[in-house]
This record gives structure tokens, C-alpha cells and sequence, in this order.
């Protein structure tokens, strides 16, 4: 008989479950567009699954987290972001800083994330 806590520690439940989560997360934002916040991207909110799930693979994989140094790189992008809004464009507005902090962490986690499981994935099969 199966242990479902084995199965839950499975590696590709996660990536199941991430995609079940876009998906239901999909269908309620276009469902309740009129309550749904307009500026709100579904990856906004998949973001805070994704940490957690780098952590968790990024342990299966090395044996440590990524997540002290990932949560360096995006202090030292938050800086780097900063100096270049007010020394080279000699403005800045948070809103602006937000939007295009945010917009890139979405995409820097999910890249981290799919590198990760690429690897795991190629480690499964037998490729590495």
C-alpha cells in the first residue's frame, strides 16, 4: 500500500500541483473579473508557491537552499535598480521601482524554478 506522505514528498507532485494551481487561479481571475484586483497577475500570486517549491527541490538537489542566496540577489537587484532609476534617469517613483522589481523577480523565480527541475528531472532519467 502506498504511503501518501510518499507520494506528497514525490518530486513531480510539485510541479503537478503548481500547474493545477496556475490553472485554478487562471479560471478565477477570469471569472471574477469584476472583484479581482486589475493590476493582479496570476504569476504575482504563484510567485510565493515558487519560493516555496525552489526551496524544496533546491534541498533535494544540493542538500542546502537556494533561498538565502536568491534572497541575496534580489536585495543586491533592489539596490542595483534603485541607483539606476535615480542616477541614470534621474527620477524615481516607488510605483515604477514595484512594478518593474516585481515583474522581474516573477521572472527571475520561475527561471530558477525551471532550471531546477530540468535538472531534477535529468537526474530522474538518467541524463546526469
Amino acid at each position: 500500500m502506498i504511503n501518501m506522505l510518499e507520494v506528497l514528498e514525490a518530486w513531480y507532485v510539485t510541479p503537478i500541483s503548481l500547474i493545477l494551481l496556475w490553472i485554478v487561479l487562471s479560471f478565477l481571475k477570469r471569472y471574477l473579473k469584476k472583484i479581482w484586483p486589475k493590476k493582479l497577475r496570476v504569476v504575482d500570486i504563484m510567485m510565493l508557491f515558487l519560493v516555496v517549491a525552489i526551496a524544496q527541490l533546491s534541498v533535494e538537489l544540493t542538500g542546502l537552499s537556494l533561498l538565502p542566496f536568491l534572497a541575496f540577489a534580489v536585495s543586491a537587484y533592489g539596490l542595483a535598480l534603485t541607483v539606476y532609476l535615480v542616477y541614470m534617469e534621474d527620477d524615481f517613483r516607488l510605483k515604477r521601482f514595484i512594478v518593474v522589481y516585481w515583474r522581474t523577480l516573477d521572472i527571475l523565480m520561475l527561471l530558477v524554478y525551471c532550471v531546477l527541475l530540468f535538472i531534477k528531472t535529468a537526474q530522474e532519467t538518467g541524463f546526469l
